[in-house]
């Protein structure tokens, strides 16, 4: 499955590591290590996160507030979204092309 990131997430993702980066060194490494363990498990078992009913998939990234926020597509597996999960719900929904 070949990953595709919408420019703003990984903007955000850089962003989020970044930030906890500043909090305490090498935290930053973790989340994105965390961030790609996260991706690696939804491209080879995408049921963990089931889409919704227009098609977006979900997915907690432990041990930090976020969730990708993805589509899989044939072999496409395209993240909108690093989103925080208490911050501006559904900001991301324009970026969703595909539900329109």
């Amino acid at each position: 499955m070949i990953l595709d990131y919408h420019p703003k997430a990984s903007d955000e993702l850089i962003e989020a590591a970044d930030f906890y980066e500043r909090r305490e060194t090498d935290l930053g490494y973790r989340f994105l290590d965390t961030v790609e363990d996260s991706l690696a498990r939804l491209k080879g078992e995408p049921r963990l996160a089931p889409p919704d009913e227009q098609g977006r998939r979900r997915y907690l990234i432990h041990g930090f507030p976020y969730i990708v926020i993805c589509r899989i597509e044939g072999a496409f597996l395209h993240v909108l979204a690093i989103a925080h999960t208490s911050r501006k719900p559904g900001y991301w929904m324009a970026r969703d092309t595909a539900s329109r």
